[in-house]
């Protein structure tokens, strides 16, 4: 980046520190805490992440492991805390000024569509493992940004919430915006440009319209299709929504935006990067992300989601993660994979009536393995012949080789 660009952002780095740690300590001090150990341990973790903002120019083995460890640490502290941290600010001036805290919850959902910005460009861009930026990607920084406004509205004392901002902040809508902003401007400062939303001039239009088929189809059986037996699994359909409300609406927004984000844009291009020297780039590179786009559903254990349910859902999204990726690549079109993945999720929920799966019984299981060839046949094909020409311009340009 631009020397000025970054001179704003370490600048803003340290204002936006000093602003929300300075204000615990004084809540701290004014409750006669300033001297306990917890704010021995606010100072020393004020200081600890006050230095990469200005490592530049320190010679590169100069405390060199506790500077890497630091990355990681500060990465992983600030994309989790800040939004209590925040959140304990405007509780300290709803009660220490006459400002209203309604509006300064307003004020503070705003400002976290921005806040991490300057965390993840001083704090994680001097991080150069590609192990290590995927690790912090998928754990703290998309936790941290997509759960910021949920994490905002749990700080002890904010009582002039409107249910309004809780239906948003419990969707994580805004921390998909807030993601898109913050790694955005993160793979940016790694050297990646971002992905375009128009389409590669060389694209058949007969593949485009496979394509569009092919995923209309499948988003329009995944929501209303209503088969019990294989043969009428993809003939039966009920056109009924069971909860067509604007909580499951944006509880698939969120998905759709900050999921595709992250691996269709963020870790498949870091892949791409890695392999670009591999004889199998692209393949390694869709595979691998795919894979842990599937891998990474597991979580949705913790939410008390079944065993099976978990282990269905996370080899279909396995599948669909390749076709996702392989369109993409393919079409040069980012609105491709993000119009899929949130139209499958909105209108799967919308009918259902629930953000969890339920366990899947035979049929379920016979019609997620057919769906597994569909997709991988279609992944294969779309990377494969005259198709793969097209992508593999599209992934030179994109990523400036």
């Amino acid at each position: 980046m631009q020397t000025d660009v970054d001179r704003q952002l370490r600048r803003w780095y340290v204002a936006q520190l000093v602003v929300l740690i300075g204000a615990l300590l004084v809540r701290l001090l004014a409750n006669g805490l300033g001297s306990s150990l917890l704010g021995v341990v606010l100072l020393l973790w004020f200081f600890s992440a006050m230095l990469p903002a200005y490592e530049q120019g320190v010679a590169d083995k100069s405390w060199s492991f506790f500077r890497r460890f630091n990355h990681y640490f500060q990465t992983i502290m600030q994309f989790s805390v800040f939004p209590l941290l925040l959140g304990n600010l405007i509780w300290m001036l709803s009660h220490w000024t006459p400002l209203d805290q309604q509006g300064l919850i307003a004020v503070g959902f705003t400002y976290l569509l921005i806040l991490f910005i300057p965390v993840g460009y001083v704090v994680t861009r001097p991080v150069g493992s590609l192990v290590g930026r995927i690790i912090l990607l998928i754990s703290a920084i998309f936790s941290g940004v997509v759960g910021a406004h949920e994490v905002l509205l749990m700080t002890p004392g904010l009582t002039a919430i409107p249910a309004s901002f809780t239906l948003v902040g419990d969707s994580g809508v805004l921390g998909a915006f807030g993601f898109v902003a913050a790694f955005g401007v993160l793979m940016m400062a790694w050297g990646f440009h971002l992905p375009t939303w128009r389409f590669n001039r060389s694209t058949n239009a007969w593949v485009l319209a496979l394509i569009g088929f092919l995923a209309l189809g499948f988003v329009i059986w995944n929501a209303f299709g209503s088969g019990d037996s294989l043969t009428t699994l993809f003939t039966r359909y009920t056109f009924r929504m069971k909860s067509p409300s604007w909580k499951m609406f944006l509880s698939g927004l969120e998905p759709g935006i900050a999921e595709e984000w992250l691996y269709r844009f963020g870790i498949l291009s870091l892949l791409l990067w890695q392999f670009r020297q591999a004889k199998h780039q692209i393949g390694w590179a869709v595979g691998l992300s795919s894979l842990l786009f599937g891998l990474w559903h597991s979580t949705n254990i913790l939410a008390g989601q079944a065993v099976s349910a978990t282990l269905e859902q996370m080899v279909f999204a396995m599948a669909l993660g390749s076709f996702l990726a392989a369109s993409y690549l393919y079409t040069g079109s980012f609105a491709v994979p993000i119009v899929i993945h949130t139209l499958t999720d909105s209108l799967s929920m919308m009918t259902s009536g629930t953000q969890t799966m339920s366990q899947p019984n035979l049929l379920e299981w016979q019609s997620m393995g057919i769906l597994v060839v569909v997709f991988g046949l279609m992944t294969l094909f779309l990377l494969t012949g005259s198709r793969r020409q097209v992508v593999e311009a599209h992934t030179q340009r994109f990523l400036r080789l």
